[in-house]
């Protein structure tokens, strides 16, 4: 992976969207310590690992998604797409606990990505995101990291099935195996 040099978070995601993913691998560490705070936040409605992914994916949305001429601070944008990934994944799994679940903590309380990371923590968060990434190619067969990019990338199942020549279930059950091979990661 490449270097990036020390960009905003603005810059990353257009360098992201011009297809380096250094910038995005840049965004993930950046914005892993805000996804977990939110994420145990919220752990005693949904499984925190389960809300840390759908975190990062809100994430990718945003980076994916974002323009600047739209004169937001691509923070207070991620934190809009972080927070909505989570909530609707919430109250799909646990429709009775998702009137509790937006009433729990106010975006605003969930903190603010700091430019500031000591040394420790950036090292941390990057040696997560390297085990995810390694996970995602030593533990996934070539179909499983299809289907999830294609999911990352926004694809509805019908979508991603169409593509690869598979059924819609055989979709649903690719997802549901990544979602279990990658809780088997250590992460540091």
């Amino acid at each position: 992976m490449a270097a990036v040099p020390q960009l905003t978070d603005e810059e990353l995601a257009e360098q992201y969207q011009k297809r380096n993913s250094a910038a995005l691998a840049e965004l993930m560490s950046r914005y892993l310590p805000l996804i977990q705070k939110y994420a145990v936040q919220y752990q005693n409605v949904f499984d925190f690992d389960d809300l840390v992914q759908e975190g990062c994916i809100g994430l990718f949305d945003a980076v994916r998604s974002f323009h600047r001429d739209n004169h937001t601070k691509f923070s207070t944008y991620a934190l809009v797409c972080i927070r909505n990934r989570v909530q609707k994944a919430v109250e799909k799994a646990t429709s009775q606990k998702a009137a509790a679940f937006r009433n729990h903590v106010p975006l605003e309380d969930a903190g603010e990505v700091s430019d500031h990371s000591s040394p420790e923590q950036i090292f941390l968060n990057r040696e997560a995101l390297e085990a995810v990434m390694n996970g995602i190619q030593t533990l996934l067969t070539p179909m499983e990291r299809k289907v999830l990019f294609a999911a990352l990338d926004g694809m509805d199942y019908q979508t991603i099935a169409k593509s690869l020549n598979i059924s819609p279930k055989s979709v649903d059950n690719a997802l549901q195996r990544v979602r279990r091979k990658l809780k088997t990661i250590h992460r540091p």
